[in-house]
Parts: C-alpha cells; sequence; structure tokens
C-alpha cells in the first residue's frame, strides 16, 4: 500500500507531494518514492499502484 505526502518548504507552504512505499509491499521492504508537484497526479499514481498489487513502477 502506498501513501501520498505533501511536503512544505521552508515557508511552510506544500512545493511538491510525495508518494511513498515499501519494495515488495513488506515491512522490511527498502523504502520508495517518486515526486510530483499536484497532488491529482500523485493520487492518480497511488491509485493504479495499489491497484497493481503494491508492486511498484515497472520499468520500461
Amino acid at each position: 500500500m502506498a501513501n501520498v505526502a505533501a511536503r512544505r518548504n521552508k515557508a511552510g507552504e506544500v512545493s511538491s507531494y510525495q508518494v511513498r512505499w515499501r519494495e515488495g509491499g513488506v515491512r522490511t521492504g527498502e523504502q520508495q518514492t517518486e515526486r510530483f508537484d499536484d497532488e491529482d497526479s500523485a493520487i492518480v499514481f497511488r491509485d493504479a499502484f495499489d491497484e497493481a498489487g503494491s508492486t511498484g513502477p515497472q520499468a520500461g
């Protein structure tokens, strides 16, 4: 399962969104991230990621 976190700059303004997940979908998996400029894109990525069974983005 992936989650979306707002990233804030020094002024406290949201500057980007980060999708985070653990490799292989397990607690001991290495943490992975992907950065997005807008929340909608981050949510679309997260939902597609979770629908794919938490396998992460595929290279290619």
